[in-house]
C-alpha cells in the first residue's frame, strides 16, 4: 500500500522563518510522515500542510507559540509564533501528529460531529494519538498543551462534566468558550480535556489502540466518569 505524503510549504513572504527554523519544519515533517504511515495503513493520501505566522484567524498557544488547524482531510495550516517559544522540533511534531488525526477522521470516516460530545471525541483522539506519538519517540519535551491535558485530576474532571453533562448532545454551544477560553465554571481546554478522559476511557473498554479508535463512530463512545484514565 502507498505510503501518505505531506506536503509542507512555507508561508515566508515576509521572511519571519530563517534557514534553521525551515530545516526544523522539514525535519518534523518527514518524521511524522513517517510515524502516521507506520501507524494507520489507511495513510495512503497526500495532504497539504501551509506553515504560516499568527493572526486573529489562527492565533497560537502563548506558552507553546504554535498551533494547527485542520481545515479539510487534505489541508493542515500550522501557525508559529517565534516571539512566544522557539521554534522546536518537538513541537512542530507534535501538531502535526494531532493534525493528522483529524485529517484521517475525515478523510476514512464519513460522520460529521453534530454535538457537543462527539466534538470532544474529535479532539480527544487527535489528543491521544500526539500522546502516542511522543511516547513512542520518548519524546519528553512536550507542549504545555499536552502537559496540561495528561495532569487533570479526576476531581477537576467530575466537575467539568457536572457543567456540562446536560449539554453533551446540544448540536449549538459555545466552542471558544468550551474548547479554549473557559469562563468562572470551566477551565481553559475543557473540550479537549473531557475528550481526552472519554478516548483514554473508550481505549481501556474496548481494548483497542488510538489507531483503531481512531476510525471507530461517535456512537461508540459514552461518557464514563467512573474510572480513572490513568
Amino acid at each position: 500500500m502507498p505510503m501518505g505524503k505531506i506536503y509542507l510549504h512555507i508561508a515566508n513572504a515576509n521572511h519571519i522563518f530563517n534557514d534553521t527554523d525551515c530545516f526544523i519544519f522539514r525535519q518534523a515533517t518527514k518524521k511524522a510522515e513517517v510515524f502516521i504511515s507506520e501507524m494507520f495503513q489507511q495513510f495512503n493520501y497526500n495532504v497539504d500542510m501551509v506553515v504560516i505566522t499568527p493572526s486573529f484567524l489562527l492565533p497560537t498557544i502563548t506558552e507553546d507559540g504554535i498551533a494547527g488547524r485542520t481545515h479539510n482531510s487534505r489541508l493542515i495550516m500550522l501557525s508559529v509564533n517565534k516571539h512566544q517559544h522557539q521554534i522546536n522540533e518537538d513541537f512542530v511534531f507534535e501538531t502535526i501528529c494531532h493534525e493528522l488525526a483529524h485529517s484521517l477522521r475525515w478523510e476514512k470516516v464519513p460522520e460529521y460531529a453534530e454535538t457537543m460530545f462527539d466534538g470532544m471525541i474529535l479532539e480527544g483522539l487527535a489528543v491521544v494519538l500526539e500522546e502516542e506519538a511522543m511516547n513512542r519517540f520518548k519524546q519528553y519535551n512536550k507542549q504545555f498543551f499536552l502537559r496540561k491535558i495528561q495532569n487533570t485530576k479526576q476531581k477537576e474532571v467530575n466537575a467539568m462534566v457536572a457543567t456540562l453533562k446536560n449539554n453533551f448532545n446540544n448540536t449549538a454551544y459555545d466552542y471558544n468558550t468550551i474548547f479554549y477560553t473557559g469562563n468562572d465554571n470551566l477551565p481553559r481546554w475543557t473540550g479537549y480535556k473531557l475528550g481526552y478522559y472519554f478516548v483514554k476511557q473508550y481505549l481501556l473498554k474496548t481494548n483497542q489502540t488510538i489507531a483503531q479508535a481512531t476510525f471507530a463512530s461517535y456512537r461508540d463512545f459514552t461518557p464514563d466518569i467512573e474510572k480513572s484514565p490513568s
